[in-house]
């Protein structure tokens, strides 16, 4: 038996641990640009797409890995589809401080 499959068989999945992976690349990206840019550093918000390309196709791939794929642990679904969510939105924080977008008017 795999260590990673639980007593009932149940494995996470390929494609949520991928999704999982893009979720926390987008994350620790979106946190390094975000930690630049409050030290001054203007022009490291221009690479605050990266965590909004990391994170929609994470979502894509948590969503389709606990659709298709053969009982997939709730959890493990959830768990992918959080840092995958904190990309998308840390990024399109960080885009609308690079574009000068009125959030709260």
């Amino acid at each position: 038996m795999n260590e990673l499959t639980s007593v009932g068989g149940k494995g996470s999945g390929s494609m949520v641990r991928v999704a999982g992976g893009l979720g926390l690349a987008a994350v620790i990206i979106g946190l390094a640009i975000f930690l630049a840019s409050c030290a001054g550093i203007e022009a490291a918000l221009q690479l605050s797409f990266l965590p909004i390309v990391l994170g929609v196709p994470g979502i894509i791939l948590s969503i389709l890995g606990a659709v298709m794929q053969d009982n997939p642990e709730d959890t493990h679904v959830l768990g992918a589809l959080f840092p995958c969510v904190l990309g998308l939105i840390g990024g399109l924080v960080m885009m609308a401080a690079w574009l000068h977008w009125t959030i709260f008017a």
